[in-house]
């Protein structure tokens, strides 16, 4: 399955809105809060992600 390198918040929305992010893993590398996390979690479906990550920056 290809996976798809979300550098950006905005890069997110622009490829969510454009379904281009349907049926494929969706790997983000950008800070994000609890809540942000949740928020992106809770749009998998309706932009039908098969699967979101995170990357996890140490300090």
């Amino acid at each position: 399955m290809k996976t798809v390198i979300c550098n950006s918040l905005q890069s997110f929305w622009d490829m969510a809105d454009h379904n281009f992010l349907e049926g494929l893993d969706v790997h983000c590398v950008f800070p994000v809060s609890d809540y942000l996390k949740s928020f992106i979690l809770g749009s998998q479906a309706r932009y039908k992600i098969r699967n979101i990550t995170f990357s996890k920056a140490v300090c």
